[in-house]
């Protein structure tokens, strides 16, 4: 289904925790704290926007963010608002992103790979916007990933139980769209990035690809 209206909201409101957002606020440090000040970083599919906004409050780098639906661009720049905090928030499709050549020293994506209907484009668009020597962080749930690790995973958000069982059924019924370890590889490897490092942890696994940096001239 598509990501507009109640679904978006209810979305918004299940991810929001305390917990949760203080999670994004860690992985907001470890992500940006290989970069310059000043660095350009652009999330793809924020959702409604808290690791955006977490990347913001460091005050170290610019935040852009590109989601197709429109029911999280104006959610996300609503909660951009409230935080005081400067992200652009812009309605686009990951496949075909409005945004000029080597762009971006980061492109990070979380949650929302498996939803793309064109992931192989939206990999290539992601090496076409990075600038050489940049960065792109795909992390998204395991195909292989079990009923028990489902479980684990949705007891850290802190949710009540009924959002923690609607979350653990969105999750099994999610699961089938997810991508395998070796498919992930697949799209590394059919991109003009050409190979990417793989982890995996909990439900999730994380595909990190690099642009090379420019050849010294001769």
């Amino acid at each position: 289904m598509a990501m507009e209206g109640r679904i978006a909201r209810w979305y918004a409101r299940t991810r929001g925790t305390e917990s949760q957002i203080a999670e994004w606020r860690k992985q907001a440090e470890v992500v940006t704290r290989d970069l310059s000040p000043g660095g350009e970083v652009l999330e793809v599919a924020p959702g409604p926007g808290y690791f955006s906004i977490e990347m913001a409050k460091l005050g170290r780098v610019h935040v852009s963010a590109l989601d197709i639906s429109h029911t999280f661009v104006e959610i996300a720049n609503a909660n951009v608002r409230r935080a005081g905090v400067d992200v652009a928030i812009r309605q686009g499709d990951a496949s075909q992103m409005p945004f000029a050549d080597a762009s971006f020293d980061l492109v990070v994506c979380q949650a929302a790979f498996k939803n793309f209907s064109r992931p192989q484009a939206a990999v290539n668009e992601m090496f076409r916007v990075l600038r050489p020597g940049g960065v792109a962080r795909i992390q998204d749930m395991r195909r292989d990933a079990d009923n028990g690790a489902i479980r684990n995973e949705v007891r850290t958000m802190s949710l009540g139980f009924f959002r923690a069982f609607m979350t653990r059924s969105a999750l099994r019924s999610l699961r089938r769209r997810a991508y395998t370890v070796e498919q992930f590889r697949y799209f590394a490897r059919e991109s003009p990035f050409r190979e990417g490092k793989i982890e995996t942890s909990g439900i999730g696994m994380e595909l990190l690809l690099r642009r090379p940096k420019v050849p010294p001239s001769s």
